[in-house]
Formats: structure tokens, C-alpha cells, sequence
């Protein structure tokens, strides 16, 4: 019987070849469409569960707070926390602390490696994470001072061509930074995998740092250290978090003046790169909607290829009908004729899986550019869930569906009257047109949600490009600073002197210098106020040269520029200090003039304003714009320089530039950025959901239009008669074509009054994410029903100009 079923499917595959290439096509779009996608979705769900005790493993968090006022939430907190912690909660069965540091130079002999920025860690750092060691004792790598552990593509880099085993480097002394700091290197460890949130190429111990910072050990001042903890098992968080409250008025009495006080809390290392919004991340974060979104995306697309599916197997019902009535005849079972469609509905999922595996390869590489992401189908698949591989629930969730969108067609093919079909007389099912017609407006609904969604990433990604920020980047080149040794009293001469240097070069028109760059959040300074009376304000503090607001044209609203003897390597010796007008306005001065001259306080000492600037945006649309104080201090090895440039000769000017960083940091490597590019990169994550999103939804319309062509064709078959009538009477064409597509544009009228009021819910939650967001006009409901009602009448009329054309004779033959 079975051997049987697969004949009369393939026979029924050749004889309706278009309708059957239309199924498979729609099938596999929607199967590749939804793999892509969740392949992307299940690569940043997985971030940091590689990690052998990920559940268990959490990170300390605190919130700092002026009275009822939270003025800071992050992940920095003070060196002692970690270690108290452990010593006071039994649940905490391990932590580890971690510190940062900049940018530097690691060398070996004649190679020299460029090291974005390094941490410290402690000796249970590989008790609490899971990364690999491949050489080296895990237990005792970070047990004394001096102490380094590479990544293997580092060790490669210092020991090239000498990759046989790690182990015989072990002992070997590496120089760090221009004053040729030696450590040992006493581990190679593997290259952090892509979905870790903790990305790393040196790894230092944290006891090098203690004899150079006092609060680095154990304090509860300077709070620049991450502290994770290892829980367990039974552990109960919510109790744990609850005794926190006592452990914040034990062991930090706050500021008894401003009343400052803390609290601290727990999140979950598996939450740390989706759900994380706090300040001074040590990590790139994604964004948990936008992931959601895009698996609703990808569920939308499969249940859109399924009701395809639906739709033009019911619309070949009628044709069938005659097959259906000699298999009764000749007793053929209702049983019998279901699992004869069910069985063609599976083996049509199955040739289209097929086509998406092929599909998915093909198109792989495209889609990894697209999200910045190596992904690879074997590796997806591969992935657990609940236990089981991701093979396994998707081969059951393929079969589910193939059994469940097949369902209908079966049972509408088989209940046909053995009589009626071998006469061509048939009865209209008003439930079954009902079920045809609801799926067609959900697929008009998401159809249009979709197009909407498309326009307004692309509305929020153009008004984001297109604002005046108060800063000009463009011919702007900003290069790494160098490894200086802040302890060096001769380091702010030389940062000087680089800039007069490079200023010589007549295609060099300014250079500037900064301890952050446009993009980044600034550090935070706490009680600055105008009199010892007055509420201390929070402002962002920024160290920058006299070059820093030439360079990017910032504008000046009063007072002057920093001149040269501003400046100075000891930070208590510099007075002077540059505000722009929000924070002014937060200081309560009525405007930049009244601002100019005037003292402020903090750190304990009086600083003079000696300028105030216009507002500018340091950061990204998606923050507002902060209250700054720019001050004089030069940070020696912090310090970027800005160098605006004259955009003619380009390639000579970055060589002018190379030669003469390279003459003044012989120990030193040159690297470079544009700054409009450097400042775009804090919009990757938003220009990748849209691409995304954006061809998906492209398509779920694909998918969307060939289900229409389906239902346009059984609605022309259906009216076959009804055509040919009124035909007879003196209905025209355009009459003819009018009568087939009312119904559809009322199904779009329906399925706008669905989908809009989503389609605006949803604006408005995902542009709640952006300070400043574009407008929802008119144009942003109006374009999608347009393009929707444009593209169903296309089809419509494609599909039924052939019935409509038709001689009426043949149709009101059986009358």
C-alpha cells in the first residue's frame, strides 16, 4: 500500500509540475529562511554556555545611589566584594576578581604583538570558567606576580613557525609596554570562542597589580573590578540577593555628606551578553528582542510556507476530484485516501528539506557576511536543546508540521461524494472557504507588519545617520595611542612632541588628544558642585588637549580653548576645566557667559571654567546627550590622537603618519581608524537586524505571494460557471477581473485592521530603545497596504486573466 502511495505521489508531482514546483519552491524558502535564521538566534542564546558550571556562575552587580536618585548602575565594584562574598555566603563556592587595563605591546625576541586591551585575573579563574588550557598548570598559572598566560593565535604570533608544542615555551620571559615590563609565560590557552562574552589574547595575574595600586588587593575604594561567583547547585538566588542588603551596610557606610549609598546584586553569566544594559561593560552585548524577534520571524516564515502549502493543495482539490471518486469506486477507504495525502504531503516536506539543505550551504557564506557571525549548518544541528540535539527537534518539528498542514488538504480531497466527483458537481464548504480565507489574512497581516518593520529600520538607521551630532568626523584619523609608562614624568613631553610632529606635514591640519574616543562611554564624576552648599551633580569626564575641539570642530559658546600651559602629567596640579552647555544647565548656571570664570569643586579642590562649549554627542543616538567636563590631563598611555587631515593624498599622509609614529615608539605598533567608521561600528548590531530582517521579510512576501497565487487559482476555478454566465449576459473582462479580486481587497482591508495596530505597538517598543527616534507618519501605514494591495492584485489578475478570457461555452457545457 505504501509502495502504492509514493507511485501515485510521483505521478501526481509529474502530471501538476508547476503547481508542484510552486510547493516545493515555497516549502524550502521557508525551511531555509527559518534555519538561517535560527542558526544566528541559537549562536547568541548559546553565548557563555559553553562554560562546564554556566548555570550556576553569576556576575556581581551594584547600583549606586544619591538618596533616592540611582546615579550609576554597573558591573565595577570595589576589590574587596569578591572576597567578602565568599568568606560570608556558604552558597558562594568559588569567584574569581577581574581587572582591565588599556591597550599594549607584548614582544619576544624580534615579534611584537599589538594587544587591544589585557586582563587580570585570579588563581580560580579556570575553577570558575571553561576555557581549554593546551599548555601549562591551570591551577598555578596566576598564583604569583609577574605571571602571563597567550592565547594560542598570540603564542603564534610570538613563536612563529614553532607551533609543534607550547610546552617547550613555558618559562620564556615576554616584554610588555615601552619600559619592557618581563613576565613568564606560564600557560597557552585557546583562543576564546566567538559566543564567549569574555574575549581575551594575554591574561595576566591579578597580584602584578598590587604593587602599584593600593586598593587593587583588598579595598573598598576604587571601583574598577569585576567580580564573578560560582553558586551551588541548591543554592537559592533570590535569598542570597536579600542578604546583600545587610552586606551593603556592613561593609560599605557610604558617603555620610551626600548620603551616597550601594546595593548589590546578582545576574546570570548566561544573561551577560543578551540582557545587559549596565555601564562600563568589559564586553561587546547584543540586544534579547531583537533575537526574539527575529525567532518570531523565522516561526512566521515556516507557518506561512506551511499554509501555502494548504492553500494550493485545496486549490487543486477540484482538479483531483475525479481521482478521488474512481478510488471510491473502486473502494477505496476514506482512511485510505487520507494517508494517501498524507503521504504526499510528507514527501513533498522531504524534497523540499532536501532543496533547503542545499539551499542553506549555497547560501551560507552570504549569510555569515551578513551577521558578522561564523556559522555553519553541521554545527547547528549539532547544538543541544533540552538534552537533544537540534537535528532531532527539527526533524520532529518538520514532520509534525508536514503531518498538520496536510491534515485539511487529505480531508477535504477524501470527503468528496464518490457520484458528485465523477460528475464535476461539487458543494461550496463555507467553513472550508472560512479556514482559506483566515489564513490568507494572517498572511496578509504579516505581510504587512513585515514590510512596515523593513521601512522603519530603515527610517531609524537613515535619521540616526543623517543628525547633526555637534562634531564633524569626517577627514578624521584617529590613531592607537602608544604603550607609555604613566610613571614616566617625561611622557606628557613626548605625546606633545608626536603632535608638533605630525602638525609639520602641510596635509595634516590639526591633531588633538583624548582619553576616549567618540563612541565610548565616559567615566563618571560624582558631586561636582557649584558652592559647598549647592547638590552635587553627576557629570562625564573626559581628558583632552588643546587640540581635542579644533580637531572636530566643536563649536566654543564662551570662554576660550586649553592652551599648552593648561596642561600637566600631575593630575592635581591642573585647574582649568572646559564644560559643555548641558552641563552647565545641569549646574545651574543661566547661561554659558555666567558659566565662564566661575570655580567648581571636586576631588576635593576648586577647578576654574574657563569655556563652555555647544552640546555634542560623544556616544550614539541611542543615548542622550551627556553633561561633560573636559579637563587638561594628559593620561600618557590612554591618550588617542585625533588628526584631522585634508583628505588629499590619503595614502601618503597614513605613511607620513606610520613613519613618524614609528620614529618616535620604535618599540610600538601603528594602528589607525577613520573615525566616522569607528563611531558607525556602535550601529553594527542595528544595521545586522535590519539586513536581517529586511531580507527575511522580503521572503515571508515571497512565501506570501505564491500562497495568493494558490488561492487565486481555486477561486477562479470555483467561479468557473459563475464567469461564464455572466460572460454570456455581457460582462466584460475588467468586469470579470473586478468580480475575482473584491474578495482579496476585502481580506487586505481585514487583514490592515489586524496587523496595524501591532505594526504600531511594535514601532513604538523598538524605537523605546533609541533616545532619538524618527517620526510614524502617515506614509509608514499607508506604504504597506499600498505595496500589499499592488502586489495581490498582480497576482490576482496573472492568475485569473486566463478564466477570464476563456470561451464561456466550455465552462456551462455540463449546465
Amino acid at each position: 500500500m505504501l509502495r502504492n502511495y509514493f507511485k501515485t505521489t510521483l505521478r501526481s508531482l509529474k502530471k501538476n509540475r508547476l503547481f508542484s514546483f510552486i510547493n516545493i519552491l515555497g516549502l524550502s524558502i521557508g525551511i531555509t529562511a527559518s534555519t538561517l535564521i535560527l542558526q544566528y538566534a541559537f549562536n547568541e542564546l548559546n553565548v557563555d554556555r559553553f562554560h562546564k558550571n554556566s548555570a550556576n556562575i553569576y556576575r556581581v552587580m551594584n547600583e549606586r545611589f544619591e538618596g533616592e536618585r540611582m546615579i550609576q548602575r554597573g558591573q565595577i565594584t570595589y576589590s574587596a566584594v569578591g572576597k567578602q562574598m565568599f568568606e560570608d555566603y556558604p552558597e558562594i563556592v568559588d569567584y574569581f576578581t577581574l581587572s582591565t587595563f588599556g591597550q599594549n605591546v607584548v614582544a619576544h625576541n624580534q615579534q611584537s604583538v599589538k594587544i587591544p586591551f589585557t586582563i587580570l585575573v585570579e588563581p580560580s579563574f579556570f575553577k570558575v570558567f571553561s576555557f581549554d588550557v593546551l599548555a601549562g598548570n591551570p591551577a598555578t598559572v596566576f598564583d604569583a606576580k609577574r605571571k602571563m598566560v597567550v592565547s594560542e593565535s598570540t603564542a603564534k604570533k610570538l613563536f612563529p613557525g614553532d607551533n609543534e608544542s607550547w610546552e617547550e615555551h613555558l618559562g620564556k620571559i615576554i616584554e610588555m609596554g615601552s619600559s619592557r615590563l618581563e613576565y613568564e609565560l606560564v600557560g597557552v590557552i585557546e583562543d576564546a570562542p566567538e559566543n564567549s562574552s569574555l574575549q581575551y589574547q594575554i591574561i595576566l595575574s591579578r597580584a602584578t597589580t598590587f604593587d602599584f595600586f593600593q586598593d587593587a588587593e583588598f579595598s573598598w575604594n576604587g571601583s574598577d573590578y569585576f567580580h564573578y561567583i560560582l553558586l551551588d547547585d541548591k543554592a537559592d538566588v533570590a535569598a542570597l540577593e536579600a542578604k546583600f542588603e545587610d552586606f551593603s551596610q556592613k561593609y560599605f557606610k557610604g558617603d555620610q555628606v551626600t548620603g551616597t549609598f550601594e546595593k548589590f546584586h546578582l545576574q546570570p553569566l548566561e544573561d551577560v551578553y543578551l540582557y545587559s544594559d549596565y555601564e562600563y561593560e568589559n564586553h561587546t552585548t547584543a540586544s534579547g528582542s531583537m533575537v526574539w524577534t527575529l525567532i518570531l520571524v523565522a516561526a512566521f516564515i515556516l507557518a506561512m510556507a506551511w499554509i501555502n502549502y494548504i492553500n494550493l493543495a485545496t486549490s487543486k482539490s477540484l482538479q483531483r476530484a475525479k481521482e478521488v471518486g474512481v478510488r471510491k469506486v473502486v473502494g477505496a477507504s476514506k482512511g485510505q485516501l487520507i494517508n494517501q495525502f498524507l503521504v504526499e504531503s510528507l514527501i513533498l516536506n522531504f524534497l523540499a528539506f532536501v532543496l533547503a539543505v542545499t539551499l542553506v550551504q549555497v547560501s551560507q557564506n552570504f549569510f555569515n557576511t551578513l551577521v558578522g557571525r561564523d556559522l555553519s549548518l553541521l554545527s547547528f544541528l549539532n547544538l543541544e536543546l533540552n538534552g537533544l540535539p537540534v537535528y532531532f527537534w527539527m526533524l520532529g518539528f518538520l514532520i509534525l508540521g508536514s503531518i498538520l498542514s496536510g491534515i485539511y488538504p487529505a480531508f477535504v480531497l477524501s470527503s468528496f461524494q464518490a457520484s458528485q466527483s465523477l460528475k464535476g458537481e461539487f458543494s461550496k464548504s463555507s467553513k472550508g472557504q472560512r479556514l482559506r480565507k483566515t489564513l490568507v489574512v494572517f498572511q496578509f497581516a504579516l505581510s504587512i507588519a513585515l514590510i512596515a518593520g523593513t521601512i522603519l529600520v530603515y527610517q531609524q538607521t537613515n535619521f540616526m545617520r543623517n543628525q547633526d551630532l555637534g562634531v564633524n568626523m569626517n577627514r578624521v584619523i584617529t590613531v592607537e595611542p602608544p604603550s607609555l609608562n604613566t610613571f614616566d614624568s617625561t611622557f606628557v613631553d613626548k605625546v606633545h612632541q608626536f603632535a608638533y610632529k605630525l602638525e609639520e606635514n602641510p596635509r595634516v591640519q590639526r591633531v588633538g588628544t583624548s582619553s576616549m574616543i567618540l563612541g565610548q562611554r565616559l567615566p563618571r564624576t560624582f558631586n561636582v558642585r557649584t558652592s559647598p552648599e549647592s547638590e552635587g551633580r553627576m557629570l562625564n569626564r573626559i581628558h583632552a588637549n588643546y587640540g581635542f575641539l579644533e580637531v572636530y570642530e566643536v563649536e566654543l559658546l564662551a570662554g576660550r580653548n586649553f592652551v599648552r600651559t593648561d596642561h600637566n602629567a600631575d593630575f592635581n596640579l591642573v585647574k582649568g576645566t572646559i564644560l559643555n552647555e548641558k552641563a552647565t544647565k545641569l549646574l545651574g548656571f543661566e547661561s554659558p557667559i555666567d558659566a565662564v570664570g566661575t570655580k567648581i569643586s571636586y576631588f576635593g579642590r576648586d577647578w576654574e571654567i574657563v569655556g563652555v562649549t555647544a552640546d555634542f554627542h560623544h556616544r550614539s543616538l541611542k543615548e542622550s546627550i551627556e553633561p561633560i567636563m573636559i579637563v587638561p590631563f594628559m593620561s600618557g598611555g590612554n591618550d588617542v590622537y585625533h588628526v584631522r587631515v585634508d583628505g588629499s593624498n590619503l595614502q601618503e599622509t597614513i605613511a607620513y603618519l606610520e613613519k613618524s609614529f614609528n620614529d618616535f615608539y620604535p618599540n610600538d605598533i601603528f594602528e589607525y581608524n577613520f573615525m566616522d567608521s569607528r563611531f558607525e561600528r556602535q550601529y553594527e548590531a542595528d544595521k545586522q537586524f535590519g539586513s536581517v530582517f529586511n531580507l527575511f521579510s522580503v521572503l515571508a512576501i515571497l512565501i506570501a505571494c505564491l500562497g495568493l497565487f494558490g488561492l487565486a487559482g481555486y477561486s477562479a476555478i470555483q467561479k468557473t460557471k459563475e464567469i461564464g454566465i455572466r460572460k454570456v449576459l455581457g460582462a466584460t473582462i475588467p468586469n470579470i477581473l473586478q468580480l475575482l479580486s473584491k474578495d482579496f481587497i476585502l481580506l487586505i482591508a481585514l487583514a490592515s485592521g489586524i496587523g496595524l495596530p501591532l505594526v504600531y505597538w511594535g514601532a513604538t517598543e523598538w524605537l523605546s530603545g533609541f533616545e532619538y527616534q524618527t517620526k510614524i507618519g502617515v506614509l509608514f501605514f499607508v506604504i504597506p497596504i499600498i505595496s500589499v494591495i499592488v502586489v495581490s492584485l498582480l497576482i490576482i489578475f496573472g492568475q485569473t486573466f486566463k478564466t477570464a478570457k476563456s470561451n464561456p461555452i466550455n465552462s456551462l457545457r455540463q449546465e
